[in-house]
């Protein structure tokens, strides 16, 4: 019989960073290359969203030392280490950006996100959780509506509340953290 693997989710935008990889990719576009801004909202209508964050992360200069980082979030991971034998940073940011950060912070042991197949948010990181690990107990760090499914198949859900989610999840035993 296999041994369970605990597993420990962290949610990019809004719970580690206070703030959208999108948006900080949108801004950059606007103040740098706006030029390019039309040729974004064709391939967002024409190829949909996944094209769409890659061509961000393609046309854009994101500096991980000015991330705002949560530190919550940050000293959460750090003090929980122990209780967890994998911790994983998965988001439905393209997975360049977040590769990236996991490699930055190295306090992640592997990371997802978006790829040109998949838009790794709601139900995708559920799938990919049970995909790619056997056995697994799962807890999971949000922030948004989207991460109700992901909350009620974790056994733990931990919440960043920016002032509006609890009200959506009064059915579901968490913990805020922020």
């Amino acid at each position: 019989m296999q041994n369970t693997q605990t597993i420990l989710a962290v949610d990019l935008d809004h719970t580690l960073i206070d703030t959208d990889m999108i948006y900080l990719g949108l801004k950059y576009l606007l103040l740098r290359k706006v030029y390019l801004f039309p040729y974004l909202v064709i391939l967002l209508v024409i190829k949909g969203k996944t094209r769409a964050k890659k061509f961000l992360y393609d046309h854009t200069t994101i500096s991980l030392k000015k991330l705002p980082f949560n530190s919550s979030i940050v000293n959460f991971i750090k003090n929980n280490k122990k209780n967890y034998t994998h911790i994983i940073l998965i988001s439905g940011s393209y997975y360049k950006y977040v590769e990236s950060i996991s490699n930055y912070l190295n306090i992640f042991d592997s990371y997802a996100g978006t790829t040109l197949s998949i838009n790794m948010i709601s139900f995708n990181k559920i799938k990919y959780l049970k995909k790619n690990f056997n056995n697994i107990i799962f807890d999971y760090v949000g922030d948004s509506k989207k991460d109700i499914p992901i909350w009620e198949a974790s056994r733990k859900a931990f919440v960043v509340d920016h002032g509006n989610i609890t009200k959506y999840i009064k059915h579901i035993n968490y913990k805020i953290i922020s």
